[in-house]
């Protein structure tokens, strides 16, 4: 059966959806394209059903219904340019700071206040990528099931846990009496350059928002705070770039021989 009407459940939940404050009442969120709903599926992500655009061929290993939409239904709820006619409505799963120590890995980021979608997922994507144990959004960053940046993850919001909406300060606290090194990108008096920076062990790694980077109150609480070397007139490097650098330094650290 293809739904064709407004009025359908479905299509009424996924609209829901395309808010912030539909993903906080139904504590679900939309996946959108094949890669990333293949990915969710083997990942193990909680699907509560399929919606396909009438047209689309799909073969999915999943016990969820399939919903097919009407084109003009499916683009309404499509965030993309070129849909690939496949959404999915997927279970938020609430995560902790434990989930993240539970992983035991050396290296977990904190991003302070970031609002940029495309950073955020990015920045997930990389801490995946260089072997961190996760990644925790502060209160004040963009929300973590924004379209945009469950796209830009590549799955990774599935690979690792990601912690939302958390208080600096409490995050800092929890990390430190754990064993892990306090350490923030900024530039500022007791600024050292990153490359002569010691992050052997394991470190909690914070980045700043975008504007106004990490917060003053949670420079004071840090470690070690590092600079990365321009040697351009460049003011700054994007949050996400920074982010990637900084991963990739104590990942190299931590495992040259």
């Amino acid at each position: 059966m293809i739904i064709t009407s407004r009025e359908n459940k479905i299509f009424k939940i996924a609209k829901l959806l395309k808010t912030q404050k539909g993903r906080a009442e139904k504590k679900m969120f939309l996946i959108e394209g094949v890669r990333s709903v293949c990915d969710s599926i083997k990942k193990g992500a909680q699907i509560e059903c399929l919606i396909v655009k009438d047209g689309t061929k799909t073969d999915f290993s999943t016990d969820a219904p399939v919903y097919t939409f009407a084109p003009r239904l499916f683009d309404e709820v499509s965030e993309t340019v070129t849909p690939q006619g496949v959404i999915a409505i997927c279970h938020i799963r609430k995560m902790a700071l434990e989930d993240i120590l539970s992983q035991k890995k050396d290296c977990v980021i904190m991003c302070e206040k970031l609002q940029d979608p495309g950073n955020i997922g990015t920045v997930i994507r990389t801490a995946h990528a260089s072997f961190c144990g996760g990644v925790i959004l502060t209160k004040g960053s963009c929300d973590l099931y924004n379209p945009k940046i469950v796209r830009a993850t590549m799955s990774g919001i599935f690979s690792i846990p990601v912690v939302n909406n958390v208080d600096s300060k409490t995050t800092v606290e929890y990390f430190r009496k754990n064993g892990y090194s306090i350490v923030a990108g900024a530039l500022c008096e007791k600024s050292v350059d990153l490359y002569s920076a010691d992050l052997s062990g394991k470190a909690l790694i914070i980045i700043g928002n975008e504007g106004n980077g990490v917060e003053k109150e949670t420079l004071s609480l840090c470690d070690t705070v590092v600079k990365i070397p321009m040697h351009t007139d460049a003011e700054s490097l994007n949050a996400a770039v920074a982010g990637a650098i900084m991963m990739y330094e104590h990942y190299r650290q931590n495992t040259k021989n």
